[in-house]
């Protein structure tokens, strides 16, 4: 919906009257009378709020209108408090823990101008893989997470590996887990896998990685060609292997890669990028692979990161696998809020 007044309230008023009706029961139509009965009954802690702005969607720091629109979403906050369980706190169990609702909901309000707003309200769908993976996501607005590592790091990629890793909400299972990082080299990826799961990792590459993973006990290099590079039998196969690919080739030779390690089974949970060359991605490449991976028994999703350039992330693991779940933030905190 489009809205528009003149102050924060009005603004907040006008959201909540368009999508689920206003104060006095007018409902604006059927949908939104269905809309108002679903979120009625979804459980407390089910509903998220995020005040965006144009500027966000560029990932600024401090856009411009960022403030009012925040005052805004705390306007709706309140507002829906007072009749929507979902827009309040979630319980706790016996322990004090907070119980996790199962529905999940996204109330989604983006200042144009100061005066005028657009806005929706979705139930998010669960598209895995990973029990965190919804969309739109509840936790990052916008889906963008802050991935930051102060620290030197061999090179700026590890950003699209601590994405998808945050996106899929699936960790390693333990620091015996191994990981086989296709195209290494420097070792962005690598060192990812080291710092957050101390796990062992395959590097594999024509050139060596950093020198401080050359020196690390639990990096293996391997010197070859990461498309004729078959895993060890003990190390894969066992429901919590990996492999992360960031290799530079033509998007052909990543489903290509998908699919050998996909057929043979050689991996549990697997994260890839597909690069595109020109100007528009290879659609059609792009939907070759997505249907072959979930032909071969695996879920799969496919995003453009904010951290992607041109070419997409495959996130890719097996339906029957028992999977460990991330904590939700561990590797991305959130870049704008959300309440």
């Amino acid at each position: 919906v489009v809205v528009t007044a003149e102050s924060i309230k009005g603004i907040a008023r006008e959201v909540l009257a368009s999508l689920l009706g206003d104060d006095d029961g007018n409902i604006v139509d059927e949908r939104s009378e269905m809309q108002r009965q679903r979120l009625r009954m979804a459980e407390r802690g089910s509903l998220a709020i995020h005040p965006l702005v144009p500027g966000m969607c560029k990932g600024q720091n401090n856009p411009v209108m960022q403030h009012r629109s925040e005052k805004i979403g705390e306007e709706l906050s309140k507002m829906l408090k007072k009749i929507f369980p979902a827009a309040r706190n979630a319980a706790r169990d016996d322990d004090g823990n907070q119980i996790q609702p199962e529905e999940r909901w996204v109330l989604q309000m983006m200042l144009q101008s100061p005066n005028i707003a657009v806005a929706s309200l979705v139930q998010c769908q669960h598209i895995g893989p990973g029990k965190h993976a919804f969309w739109p996501n509840m936790v990052h607005p916008l889906g963008i997470a802050k991935v930051d590592i102060e620290e030197r790091m061999p090179s700026s990629a590890y950003r699209k590996l601590m994405e998808g890793i945050e996106c899929m909400g699936i960790r390693p299972a333990s620091t015996q887990t191994t990981v086989v990082d296709l195209g290494a080299c420097p070792g962005g990826w690598t060192s990812v896998m080291r710092r957050y799961f101390d796990c062992h990792v395959i590097a594999v590459d024509r050139s060596e990685v950093d020198s401080t993973l050359m020196k690390d006990e639990r990096v293996e290099f391997v010197k070859g060609d990461a498309f004729a590079f078959e895993p060890p039998e003990e190390n894969m196969g066992n429901g919590d292997s990996w492999m992360i690919s960031d290799v530079i080739a033509y998007p052909e030779r990543a489903t290509e890669l998908l699919s050998r390690w996909c057929e043979n089974k050689w991996a549990s949970n697997m994260i890839v990028t597909m690069k595109f060359q020109g100007d528009e991605p290879d659609l059609d490449e792009l939907d070759r692979a997505i249907r072959m991976v979930k032909g071969h028994g695996y879920s799969c999703r496919v995003k453009h990161f904010f951290n992607n350039k041109n070419e997409v992330t495959f996130m890719v693991s097996e339906n029957d696998t028992v999977k460990t779940s991330l904590e939700i933030g561990i590797l991305g905190t959130r870049m704008f809020p959300s309440l």
